[in-house]
């Protein structure tokens, strides 16, 4: 299997549970992203709770698949431990981490993204009670795809320069 190509966004999943050690598995490989001067400055927050996922869809309008996926993740990051400004892009490397991570355990998953929408970002921080060091970043939302067709290709040669533009 090559889950690199065989990633996909899923916006609709069937109502299996991801078994916890297939979330251990996701997390862990999200900490095994790089970060600039190794500071590991993302956190996650687990979010299984049916209420809470319908707090996150009313504030989050990209986020409506959520209402039917038994697990999501919010990446975030603390501002006090990023280096150099660097907190987008190590973020970045843990959400996809986490979308490749899911794709080797079988699960869909899409990416909702949060950072630079200052008004999802400050939604998002209020609902989640997040100090003022700590900025939300993404939300993966996990589960089983109800459609198990292939990723699409995405090869365009077009899109590929040698040595100069």
């Amino acid at each position: 299997m090559d889950i690199l190509l065989e990633r996909k966004s899923v916006r609709k999943y069937t109502n299996e549970d991801v078994k916890q050690e297939d979330l251990e598995y996701i997390l862990r490989v999200a900490m095994s992203a790089p970060t600039a001067r190794n500071t590991r400055c993302y956190s996650f927050i687990v979010i299984k709770d049916k209420q809470m996922h319908k707090k996150i869809a009313s504030v989050h309008q990209a986020a409506q698949m959520i209402l039917n996926a038994p697990v999501a993740v919010l990446v975030v990051g603390d501002q006090s431990l990023s280096y150099g400004g660097y907190l987008p892009q190590d973020c970045a490397a843990a959400t996809q981490n986490i979308l490749l991570a899911a794709t080797a355990r079988r699960y869909g998953s899409v990416w909702c993204g949060i950072y630079s929408n200052e008004e999802r970002s400050n939604a998002i921080s209020k609902l989640f009670n997040l100090p003022e060091n700590i900025k939300p970043f993404s939300l993966v939302v996990i589960g089983r795809a109800q459609d198990n067709s292939p990723a699409k290709d995405r090869w365009q040669s077009e899109k590929v320069k040698y040595e100069v533009w």
